[in-house]
């Protein structure tokens, strides 16, 4: 695994990155940073299954500088471009399922797939989930998450007509609780894309 260091619009953004071939690219929950995928991990199990992982330190978070970006869909769009990532699984982890959804629902042709943890504000993108219906989604919740409702995810199995949805321990940061269980799930999804 490599740290790596890219300015994006003048802002110094650190990453992650193991593994070749097809990426996902992995963004972290608002207590975490990329390191959590280290710490459960979920980037080695993807690296071992011949996929490439990006995980990525948020602006504002990590090692990130915060920059200037008038969203995170925005940055994601530049940081893609300028290290080469073209199509690909995108995760995200509650703040940043719902920075995924952002950015997966406006710019669906780049999405292989979703895995969406916990993800939160699921409400926000409702009209634009019709866009990813047919793609690939991986719902992952605790079952007994307080901080992302059920309706999340219940929402999110309206619309996506390609979802399925695995509950892996109790909170709402699952991967911590269950991380075994968790990277399975996650390899099990991605070699079926």
């Amino acid at each position: 695994m490599q740290e790596q260091y890219i300015e994006i619009e003048g802002a110094k953004i650190r990453y992650l990155e193991a593994g070749e071939g097809k990426t996902v690219v992995m963004l972290h929950g608002a207590s975490f940073t990329a390191d959590v995928w280290v710490k459960t991990g979920t980037i080695d199990a993807i690296s071992r299954i011949g996929w490439k992982a990006v995980a990525i330190d948020m602006p504002g978070y990590g090692k990130s500088e915060k920059g200037n970006f008038s969203s995170v869909s925005s940055f994601l769009s530049v940081f893609l471009n300028k290290v080469s990532i073209d199509n690909f699984v995108i995760m995200g982890a509650s703040l940043g399922g719902k920075e995924a959804l952002d950015y997966a629902t406006l710019h669906s042709e780049k999405i292989l797939g979703m895995i969406l943890v916990g993800a939160v504000g699921v409400w926000l993108y409702e009209d634009r989930l019709s866009k990813l219906q047919d793609k690939p989604a991986l719902l992952i919740w605790g079952s007994e998450d307080a901080i992302s409702p059920k309706e999340n995810y219940q929402t999110l199995l309206k619309y996506l007509k390609n979802a399925r949805l695995e509950i892996i321990g109790k909170i709402h940061p699952c991967y911590l609780e269950e991380p075994e269980r968790f990277n399975s799930a996650v390899v099990s999804f991605l070699k079926s894309i």
